[in-house]
């Protein structure tokens, strides 16, 4: 599965506690995968409520492959 935008698009992703998984968040839709691969720039954000601490940035392009997601 191939996730494009043609301007960047905020995306941010966890660890799922429950499902044991990641959680990847992107143009509007959660994706649970096995893992992931970020080749785009992220910050760490903390927040108040669950999920407390997630990666963000900035990217074009999510592609979901055998379970594992690629950040770009």
């Amino acid at each position: 599965m191939i996730l494009e935008s043609k301007k960047p698009r905020r995306f941010f992703y966890h660890y799922f506690k429950a499902k044991k998984r990641m959680s990847i968040h992107f143009a509007g839709a959660c994706h649970v995968v096995d893992d992931v691969v970020c080749k785009a720039t992220c910050e760490t954000k903390w927040r108040r409520t669950q999920p407390q601490l997630v990666m963000q940035g900035f990217a074009r392009k999510v592609e979901i492959k055998n379970g594992v997601a690629t950040i770009t």
